[in-house]
């Protein structure tokens, strides 16, 4: 008998059997994306670690621009020209000015530049027809990031943003979360090979494929197809259990004749989750052996690929300190019913408008797939809710 956990509760429960299998190391920051960060990282300096110029023109005290204009422009001596990559070895101020491009080092007595266009030159001479505010066109000493400041936090999915802000710091090491290995077996006397032909009355095997799209966060180990017969399933997931952290089985995770599942994983651990209150996806499972987890899905992909996106990857994020999935809110373009005392996971398409996203819900029978081509997101509507109105706000996570 299936009993049921409220979704929410699920969650929280395979996040917890995740614990084990967790664990850290350092990586090179250049193949950090995509990763999550296992700690603060913390910047050891100022970025920039010098006052430099935003701009091409010249370095000038703005103290010395403040009676400028067009009737009466300050007028500039200009000493120098700086070097790119090099200190600034003149000094502003006095009526003196400096030539500098967008990145070089201010020389000392400057605290503003005037951009090309806006001076005039004349020989040696420099002439500003409009004050200068202190800092203006500057990028200031640890401005960008300041000694000590936190570049990226514990959790945070490292970007390409997030890489490049770590290397501008020096930092080119970082402990990251490590990615757990898993393997797929595809249960069923019915499939066969996505490659091979397909003989009436059986189907072909997309699951294993699906779980390997599905997260970046594992590291994929293996897959097979295995007949419903108890003997085989064993052998397979002990094979599994040789080379991987997590194993993943679909189908057989219902409570018909031929759905062992349940009795297998409960020879090799224990048995914490078999059932969630949740349309798609209710006879989803999962079971500790020792520091490994064996997970269940159904056999039906929608369900399967829903059930592993917003139970157990949700699940693994979480421990790991993350915020799960790229999130976007929409509203609703039609009516639609919710789960009737279950969560419901309703596949949606994202219909861009000038305001924002529209959600077309994409209504399917069991073990329809075609909507996963249209698929953009789910939308997960809690079981309180007994339906959407048109026009209602709802939180979708992208796929």
């Amino acid at each position: 008998m299936i009993n049921v956990k409220p979704y929410e509760k699920a969650v929280e429960a395979v996040s917890e059997a995740f614990g084990p299998i967790l664990g850290t190391e350092m990586i090179s920051v250049c193949d950090s994306v995509g990763r999550i960060c296992a700690e603060d990282v913390a910047s050891e300096e100022d970025v920039p670690c010098f006052d430099r110029s935003t701009v091409d023109g010249y370095a000038v005290s703005s103290a010395e621009t403040n009676a400028a204009s067009v009737a009466g422009p300050s007028v500039f001596d200009l000493c120098g020209e700086a070097v790119m990559g090099e200190p600034n070895i003149y000094r502003a101020g006095g009526g003196r000015c400096v030539y500098v491009p967008t990145g070089a080092m201010l020389p000392e007595g400057a605290d503003a530049v005037a951009m090309i266009e806006d001076a005039e030159r004349r020989g040696k001479e420099i002439l500003l027809t409009k004050p200068l505010r202190v800092c203006e066109n500057v990028a200031r000493k640890g401005e960008d990031v300041r000694r000590g400041a936190a570049i990226v936090r514990r959790g945070q999915t490292i970007g390409a943003g997030g890489k490049g802000a770590l290397l501008a710091a020096g930092i080119t090491r970082i402990s990251v979360v490590t990615r757990p290995s898993y393997y797929v077996i595809s249960t069923g006397d019915e499939l066969v090979a996505p490659s091979d032909p397909c003989p009436v009355g059986k189907v072909r095997d997309i699951n294993a494929e699906l779980v390997h799209a599905a997260t970046p966060l594992w590291n994929f180990a293996g897959a097979e197809r295995c007949h419903d017969d108890p003997d085989a399933l064993k052998a397979a997931v002990t094979r599994a259990l040789d080379v991987a952290d997590i194993v993943v089985m679909s189908g057989g995770s219902s409570v018909g004749t031929a759905d062992y599942t349940e009795r297998l994983f409960a020879g090799f651990g224990e048995v914490f989750l078999h059932g969630i209150a949740v349309k798609p996806g209710k006879p989803t499972l999962a079971a500790k052996c020792g520091d490994k987890l064996l997970i269940g899905l159904p056999g039906h992909p929608m369900a399967a690929f829903s059930s592993f996106k917003l139970v157990f990857e949700r699940a693994f994020v979480q421990a790991a300190g993350a915020e799960f999935g790229n999130v976007v809110f929409a509203r609703a373009k039609v009516n639609f019913a919710g789960g009737a005392g279950r969560t419901c996971v309703m596949p949606v398409k994202l219909i861009a408008q000038y305001d924002g996203f529209l959600a077309e819900p994409l209504f399917y029978k069991s073990g329809m797939v075609s909507v996963l081509a249209q698929c953009d997101g789910f939308a997960v509507i809690p079981d309180y809710e007994e339906g959407v109105n048109r026009g209602d706000c709802l939180k979708i996570y992208r796929i």
